[in-house]
């Protein structure tokens, strides 16, 4: 079981329309691929890529309250992404409950999923944006955090709380990290690995920008047989790839505590970093 939490600055790359590109991208190998709408702001993905179409049983809430099985539970209230049934959705309308602050997200209990005999399960949780002081527990629940930038300026200055915080927050004695970067649209204006030492994370890679693809994940435009060759998904498959050994390389790490924050502070000025465009 990986869990992987994908999340985005103000002013950044929508960190949904980037899930639902992992998503679509991810190599089932017999096992299921769960996305999971967390976002607090609500709902995109059962608006936009579904065009509404999710029923009234449909949504995260409907897993986090139900009593019966939770296998059982999600495939009642999950929507299938693609014909294989084995990439499936929960989306709005009815979001996760939120917790106290301290608390484990309702989210976390899909990790459930991997005892429950029916293969292996890769859970991706759309977080949205962040805002500055968003609670620990969201994050320190996911084996990997994903945060999404663009390459400008304003966008590398956005990040910068949450980058300088989940480098402060990351594990000791980890063979591999937790946090890492992801760009989407490299050299507009900016390369990808200049701005990830700026933000000073590690680079998973960079998302292509291609705003006809693009259209199909988040306003659920009319797609074909192109889709799957776009830029876009080429660019998401490389970076599943490298999500998956990121995930394998990782040491098991123990429960996180309450004070373990990646998110515990607001950092408005730079840091020793190097900053994009000196």
């Amino acid at each position: 079981m990986t869990v992987i939490a994908v999340c985005s600055a103000k002013g950044a790359p929508g960190a949904t329309t980037t899930a639902l590109a992992l998503a679509l991208a991810w190599p089932l190998n017999g096992g299921s691929v769960l996305l999971v709408d967390a976002d607090p702001a609500g709902a995109d993905l059962a608006s936009g890529y579904l065009q509404g179409a999710t029923g009234p049983g449909a949504g995260a809430g409907a897993v986090a309250t139900a009593r019966s099985d939770l296998l059982d539970a999600v495939h009642g209230s999950a929507v299938a992404l693609d014909a294989t049934g084995s990439r499936l959705l929960l989306a709005g309308p009815a979001p996760f409950p939120p917790t106290r602050p301290g608390a484990a997200p309702a989210w976390s209990r899909l990790r459930d999923l991997d005892s429950t005999g029916e293969g292996s399960w890769s859970v991706l949780v759309d977080l949205g944006r962040l805002p500055a002081g968003a609670d620990a527990s969201l994050l320190a629940a996911a084996d990997l955090v994903v945060l999404v930038t663009g390459s400008s300026l304003r966008a590398v200055a956005a990040a910068r709380p949450a980058a300088k915080a989940m480098r402060t927050a990351e594990p000791a004695h980890s063979s591999s990290p937790r946090g890492w970067l992801l760009v989407v649209g490299e050299r507009r204006p900016y390369p990808a690995d200049e701005v990830a030492s700026s933000l000073g994370l590690p680079l998973l890679g960079s998302l292509a920008w291609d705003p006809r693809a693009a259209a199909v994940l988040s306003d659920g435009a009319p797609a074909g047989r192109w889709f799957a060759r776009t830029a876009l998904m080429r660019s998401a498959t490389a970076v599943t790839a490298r999500l998956r050994d990121s995930a394998e390389r990782r040491t098991p790490l123990s429960a996180p505590t309450s004070d373990e924050s990646l998110l515990h502070t607001s950092v408005t000025a730079p840091d020793a970093a190097t900053v994009v465009g000196s």
